[in-house]
């Protein structure tokens, strides 16, 4: 019975990391559709804009999570000192729900 167990319990913890990693690569995959990889890194190696880890560390209370959608909606600049963030005209257009799913993704890369 503890087999039976502990085999359905690696299997839901597998099903759960495999979603997981398929909605990360998902949004991974969207990113580089709305060109945020021109600028942007997952890292922190990238000098034209702030890495992914360093946006995440910034904002990781969450509380700014709206002001991050519109900023992922709208680009703009006086959000990161003298970075500017293409406008909206001048890139893919994200919807927000896009900007959502990015946000989060972003935001999740901060490490506690």
């Amino acid at each position: 019975m503890k087999t039976v167990i502990t085999s359905m319990a690696l299997f839901f913890l597998f099903l759960g990391s495999s979603s997981a990693s398929a909605e990360s690569e998902e949004t991974l995959q969207l990113a580089e559709e709305k060109q945020c990889l021109s600028c942007h890194a997952r890292e922190d190696d990238t000098p034209r804009a702030p890495g992914f880890t360093s946006i995440a560390a910034k904002y990781s209370g969450g509380e700014m999570r709206g002001y991050l959608i519109e900023v992922v909606m709208t680009g703009g600049e006086k959000h990161w000192g003298s970075a500017v963030m293409p406008e909206s005209h001048e890139r893919a257009e994200v919807s927000e729900e896009e900007a959502e799913q990015l946000v989060d993704w972003i935001l999740s890369k901060h490490q506690n």
